[in-house]
């Protein structure tokens, strides 16, 4: 079924609820559910306020629940001797799913607005005030994120470029005669006999004398080396999809191994560069590499994408400085969807393509959590040792395996996308139900920034209901685009393990509306598979990419994705992979690809609404009210959470009672 046909046959035929308007409001019939966590107050001025919301949408007998965000332009009502703030009327500004087209937001939108002015949503004034100050401190951390350029690598010929997070770090591996770097996401080992080192990408490996090369293919790597690499985790086990490269010895394929102890990004062209012109502009883009190097003839200067930045310079080799995307040439504005390089609008301030981008960034991924199952561990790498978070009050854990927060006297610790407490660093842990507002005003200079987009929705008894946003997994909001990582480099922690932290640079992360951010390795235009090993032996947690577990998708560059009227076109094939949000037969017929979602990874206590399942966390306020819409069987339900609280906001007022709007049918049905 549609999303819009469920979504606006939910809400048209659903009478006011009764009883408190706690949070979620869950609006059932036979034909699914709808959930509507908690808004977040964006802005509050006399009679207005702004708020965003998440919500969810579960079709019966479909697979999945739909995840998306509304934006609404209310009109208020304030009591202020009461102190309370209710909503009298609303507007949808904007409304985001996944799926969906023109046709169906516009009913959605119609629908909402129709039945917000019924729900008596009243809010305390102090909790609003709050919230606003939490946004604004928000707003402003986001404007300190890193544009300071990587070291930028120019080859032309077929080259690999290979990060180090600094010099390497060698870890005895027991049993066998090696040495493992652990401070690298690649394999890498080193031998105890004669200090050669050994590198596996994909099906091949290379060998050197020193971690800087030069490196060679060879044939003949240890025996205990195949065999340890077989025990790692590698993108081919993970059936990512991608081609695999094949350097064997003799075939002639020998590209250069950039072996790179500071962060830096690789642009490798097939030969010299070439140009080709992008019909309609200004612009010369180079044809030959899969990266976004661009020249614009009128001034011959050099125009470089890198992790959803912009970079300009007067040669290709540089040296390169950051251009706000505001401020490219608008050249870049009229590049044609379907164009060779229409990949990058979405990177370009101003275009439909970049404003679909920050509005698919807010869509959040939400899960039940249960209070009594779900549980985490933290491993201290020796006593727990705190770090300042500038002089917030807060702390973090620089040796913690997950990230641990300190407030006062409490510990926070963010686990897959789930906030747990605890009153002291070793638990014991309890699912949280609320987070210090303080912890969202972490700045980007720190490696836990990335905490701040896990929210607690709101809670029961017996659940908590949790969500985060794009910025969890790397992908903020920066200058009028979507930009990925941070831009800081963070200096790790190792003693006995080695705690990487969130990296910005070195695996060609890229951006299009389909897969998300997706990585290409570096590998020019060999795009080799199964060259990360990010298991490695000695580390616990996989923090290259920010949150444990988290790894975005490989994919290589895409081609055009773009058509008229800037709707994606493009999706490239992805393999089935295990569990949920497989795509039988390595392909999607309709909607985004997109990863699964963290909250996938736990395997006790945390799930996602599933389609046919009472949700747990509500029971049933009224009778419906009202006769089902046409082409739905059986009257919905509109329950709402018991004795749920609204995160920042505070508990909300009591609403309208049941026998109003009973009355009003009455009266409607008489005439």
């Amino acid at each position: 079924m549609p999303i819009s046909a469920l979504i606006t046959g939910l809400m048209l035929i659903a009478g006011p609820p009764s009883g408190a308007s706690d949070w979620p409001l869950v609006i059932e019939s036979t034909q699914g559910t709808i959930t509507i966590y908690q808004p977040q107050i964006d802005a509050y001025r006399g009679d207005t306020m702004s708020a965003r919301a998440a919500l969810s949408v579960s079709a019966i007998g479909s697979a999945e629940p739909v995840f998306g965000a509304l934006w609404l332009d209310c009109r208020v009502l304030t009591e202020r001797p009461a102190r309370t703030v209710r909503i009298i009327g609303a507007k949808v500004s904007q409304i985001r799913f996944p799926e969906g087209n023109t046709e169906d937001t516009g009913l959605i939108s119609a629908a909402i607005e129709e039945q917000i002015p019924g729900l008596n949503l009243t809010f305390s004034l102090e909790g609003i005030l709050e919230s606003l100050d939490t946004s604004r401190k928000e707003n402003e951390n986001e404007k300190d994120l890193e544009v300071a350029p990587p070291r930028i690598i120019t080859r032309d010929h077929p080259a690999v470029l290979v990060l180090l997070d600094g010099e390497p770090v060698f870890v005895d591996v027991e049993g066998t005669s090696l040495r493992r770097v652990a401070n690298t996401p690649y394999f890498i080992v080193q031998s105890t006999i004669n200090g050669e080192l050994f590198l596996k990408g994909g099906e091949s490996w290379f060998s050197a004398r020193e971690i800087s090369g030069p490196w060679e293919v060879t044939g003949d790597p240890p025996a205990d080396a195949t065999r340890l690499a077989q025990r790692s985790e590698s993108d081919a086990r993970a059936g990512d999809g991608a081609p695999a490269a094949e350097f064997a010895p003799g075939s002639g394929k020998r590209p250069e191994i950039i072996v790179s102890t500071v962060p830096a990004e690789l642009v490798a062209t097939d030969g010299p560069v070439k140009f080709s012109p992008l019909k309609g502009t200004g612009l010369l883009y180079a044809s030959n590499t899969p990266s976004k190097l661009f020249l614009l003839i009128a001034s011959q200067d050099y125009y470089l994408l890198i992790s959803g930045r912009w970079y300009t310079a007067r040669t290709p080799g540089g040296p390169w400085s950051y251009i706000a995307s505001e401020r490219l040439p608008e050249d870049f504005r009229h590049i044609p969807p379907g164009s060779e390089r229409d990949d990058v609008l979405a990177s370009v301030a101003g275009t439909v393509p970049a404003r679909e981008a920050i509005l698919d960034a807010q869509v959040p991924q939400t899960a039940e959590v249960d209070r009594k199952q779900a549980s985490t561990q933290v491993q201290y790498d020796g006593e727990p040792q705190f770090e300042p978070i500038g002089s917030s009050g807060m702390s973090y854990a620089s040796n913690a395996s997950t990230a641990v927060i300190r407030v006062g006297g409490r510990f926070y610790d963010c686990d897959r996308g789930v906030w747990f407490e605890g009153a002291t660093p070793n638990g014991p842990w309890e699912v949280a139900v609320s987070v210090p507002p303080v912890i969202y005003t972490i700045p980007p200079r720190y490696p836990v920034y990335y905490v701040r987009y896990v929210r607690v929705y709101s809670y029961t008894p017996e659940v908590a209901f949790v969500g985060y946003t794009a910025g969890y997994t790397g992908c903020y909001v920066y200058n009028g685009t979507v930009v990925y990582g941070t831009g800081y480099y963070y200096r790790p922690w190792f003693r006995r393990y080695y705690y990487p932290r969130p990296w910005t640079w070195g695996f060609g992360i890229h951006y299009n509306p389909w897969t998300g951010w997706s990585m290409g390795y570096g590998g020019g235009w060999w795009r080799p598979r199964g060259w990360f090993a990010y298991n490695n032996w000695g580390v616990v947690r996989e923090g290259w990419w920010g949150p444990v577990g988290y790894r975005p998708l490989y994919r290589p560059y895409a081609g055009p994705v773009y058509r008229e009227g800037f709707r994606p076109v493009s999706r490239p094939l992805l393999p089935a992979r295990a569990g949920r949000g497989a795509a039988p037969g390595g392909s999607r017929s309709a909607g985004p690809i997109r990863t699964t979602s963290m909250y996938d990874r736990w395997t006790t206590g945390v799930s996602r609404p599933v389609s046919g399942e009472r949700p747990r966390q509500a029971v049933d306020m009224a009778r419906p009210q009202g006769r089902p819409a046409q082409g739905l069987r059986g009257a919905p339900r509109v329950r709402q959470g018991r004795g749920a609280r609204v995160e920042g906001i505070g508990k909300p007022a009591r609403g309208r009672p049941a026998q109003k709007g009973v009355k009003r049918e009455k009266e409607r049905e008489r005439r």
